[in-house]
């Protein structure tokens, strides 16, 4: 390891980083602004030497928000300057960036996409094992990759956008009778100004049906005995209710009364809605297009 005192003048992001650009800036970087102030740069960024027709430069693999503290401050900047390759660099970036909670999954995902486009990785399959994640999570990030400009610009912020919802809208997009759908609401949601929560952003996207799952709190539910203690959890997902109960709260049997009972309650609302005309979306098995599963 060579750290080295650089003017960070001679220094630049690499094409490759995760970092969007639009999210460094100084209200984003408020806080290590005052850190450095008060501290100094505690931590190095890893960069490598790099020529061209300009000249010498350092290319900074991780580090763009130290980087724009180091320019607004008007400071030196502490670079470990290492030789390393494309693939090397783009996993040390991952595993910095994933410590770390402000690195959105929205930049995760442009940042693989760019990633295989390049050619340093060519499956996601190798992405994946290169990283340390499953190939799944993998191509639930790459959603976000999908997404239009005008969708993400329906959203406040794109880090906003929650990954079942990327998995979700992508989906939709690729149906030619929901895209046209998905990208007026889109357009007129981002020309409106309003700022809205994103659950409602994303009902609205989705239409009558997602909303009707979306409006409801996104948030898990905690429901306690009277004496307090916890006894169940209620966990919202994009198109599902999971209902969790510890192992050791409820027996087998005990288990087949609480399903049973649901049910029967489904069944009951169901029919309900069959007889007063709904337009409630019932499938063949009875279920409704918002499913609940117990776990």
């Amino acid at each position: 390891m060579s750290i080295q005192v650089v003017d960070p003048a001679v220094c630049h992001l690499w094409e490759l980083h995760h970092r969007l650009g639009e999210a460094v800036d100084e209200k984003s970087c408020i806080a290590l602004l005052d850190s450095v102030k008060l501290h100094g740069q505690r931590l190095p960024v890893l960069g490598r030497r790099v020529s061209s027709a300009k000249g010498e430069s350092i290319e900074l693999i991780y580090g763009a928000r130290r980087l724009f503290v180091a320019r607004e401050l008007n400071i030196e900047l502490l670079v470990d300057v290492r030789e390393i390759d494309d693939r090397a660099g783009l996993i040390e970036m991952d595993i910095e960036n994933r410590v770390r909670t402000d690195i959105s999954a929205y930049e995760r995902g442009l940042g693989y996409r760019r990633w295989l486009n390049s050619g340093v990785f060519c499956t996601q399959l190798e992405l994946a094992q290169a990283v340390g994640i499953s190939e799944a999570h993998v191509s639930r990030l790459l959603k976000y990759a999908e997404l239009p400009t005008a969708v993400v610009s329906a959203f406040e912020c794109a880090s906003s956008i929650r990954e079942e919802w990327a998995v979700t809208l992508a989906k939709q997009l690729r149906e030619p009778e929901q895209r046209q759908g998905v990208l007026r609401r889109a357009r007129a949601y981002a020309q409106s100004g309003d700022v809205k929560p994103p659950e409602r952003v994303y009902a609205a996207l989705m239409g009558e049906a997602a909303g009707f799952a979306a409006s409801r709190s996104s948030r898990d539910k905690v429901l306690k005995d009277s004496s307090g203690t916890p006894v169940l959890r209620v966990s919202f997902r994009a198109k599902t209710i999971h209902l969790i109960v510890g192992r050791e709260q409820v027996s087998d049997t005990g288990l087949d009364e609480i399903v049973e009972q649901l049910r029967a309650a489904l069944e009951n609302r169901n029919n309900r809605r069959s007889l007063g005309g709904s337009r409630g979306t019932s499938r063949k098995d009875g279920m409704s297009s918002e499913s609940v599963r117990v776990t």
